[in-house]
């Protein structure tokens, strides 16, 4: 991923969580280990149909942090009826009251074709409207070549498996021609997992 690109992923991070009024940690050799979440072979495996403790993951109690993302991860998030798995460049894992609350993934696909071909086949498992995403693909055609004044196109797609609410969040620049990557952010909202496990 360019640095141009990286800056932009992490402003909106950082957006975010002003919003949110999270704490902000970033991961990295300067700053403490409780970012670094990959295990061997660049592999993260949870299971977001059980609450996940914080302290037990080397994670603040109530904060945003960046995690360090190594090189060609793969990630696996066990959901009440299936494990969704993939790639991811950017990753943010939000903390609350001592329990993983959301966790967010970040990657580029090469033009809205391939993000709304990922974004139909995860469709089902994540309880988006698979038709709905799939009409991205028409919606960045038109983007590619659009002369308005803004400068990116985004959508918002949410669902549920389960207690796990999630949503799909594409985003692309507007205008710069056919070939216009796409930046796909999946979100994993675990919190009332947690609240149903507290009774």
């Amino acid at each position: 991923m360019s640095d141009r690109m990286r800056q932009v992923v992490l402003a909106a991070i950082l957006g975010l969580a002003v919003t949110a009024g999270c704490t902000v940690s970033v991961g990295g050799d300067e700053d403490d280990d409780g970012a670094q979440l990959f295990g061997d072979r660049n592999s993260l495996q949870w299971d977001l149909t059980q609450p996940l403790e914080a302290a037990a993951l080397g994670l603040p109690d109530d904060e945003m942090v960046i995690v360090d993302v190594p090189e060609d991860p793969t990630v696996s998030l066990t959901l009440p009826t299936g494990t969704w798995s993939g790639r991811t460049e950017e990753m943010t894992v939000t903390t609350r009251h001592g329990y993983v609350d959301s966790v967010d993934l970040f990657w580029t696909e090469a033009d809205g074709q391939a993000a709304a071909d990922r974004m139909v086949a995860d469709a089902e498992l994540l309880g988006v409207d698979a038709a709905q995403v799939a009409e991205w693909a028409e919606s960045a055609r038109w983007a590619e070549t659009a002369d308005v004044n803004v400068t990116r196109h985004e959508d918002n797609y949410n669902g549920a498996n389960g207690e796990v609410s999630t949503a799909i969040k594409p985003g692309m620049a507007i205008g710069e021609g056919e070939g216009t990557p796409v930046r796909l952010w999946y979100m994993f909202y675990v919190r009332n997992v947690v609240e149903a496990a507290d009774g």
